[in-house]
């Protein structure tokens, strides 16, 4: 009686063991995946660290060229300004402002803001003012960077 009995607990023993074996390899399997996607999920973290430090050089390579744009936008319009027949009385700039001191005719005013506001888009009208004296008109114009 004891025999079947000690032969009965080491079939259920290799029983239990069979199965450890099998959720222990279904468990290796699960780890062996789990690790397969951290290690692909590094590469994708590598190669997205990768992307946004190049956008990001790109990036300020652009605006360095928006800065010598603003100078080359400058002297676009001051060159504008013979083509509208307004003369230039005095001109300041800041890395953000152009103001702009002016006198002529109204209608090659009014031209000239019709230019700047549909041609150059980098710039917005911030201000401007007319002064009439009895002999010619002032126009005073203030241009600021519109992307700062």
């Amino acid at each position: 009686m004891n025999k079947p009995l000690i032969i009965s607990l080491s079939f259920l023993v290799c029983f239990l063991l069979i199965i450890q074996l099998g959720n222990s390899r279904v468990l290796f399997d699960r780890q062996k995946t789990l690790k397969e996607n951290i290690e692909k999920q590094q590469q994708k973290n590598i190669l997205l660290k990768n992307k946004y430090s190049l956008n990001e050089t790109f990036s300020q390579a652009a605006s360095r060229e928006k800065i010598v744009n603003l100078k080359e936008i400058t002297t676009q319009i001051l060159a504008e300004l013979k083509l509208y027949h307004l003369i230039l009385i005095d001109f300041s700039s800041t890395k953000n402002e152009l103001n702009l001191n002016l006198t002529g005719d109204f209608n090659s005013f009014l031209k000239f803001l019709y230019y700047i506001e549909n041609e150059l888009k980098v710039l917005k009208i911030e201000e401007f003012k007319i002064k009439d004296n009895s002999k010619s008109l002032f126009f005073f114009l203030k241009l600021k960077k519109e992307l700062i």
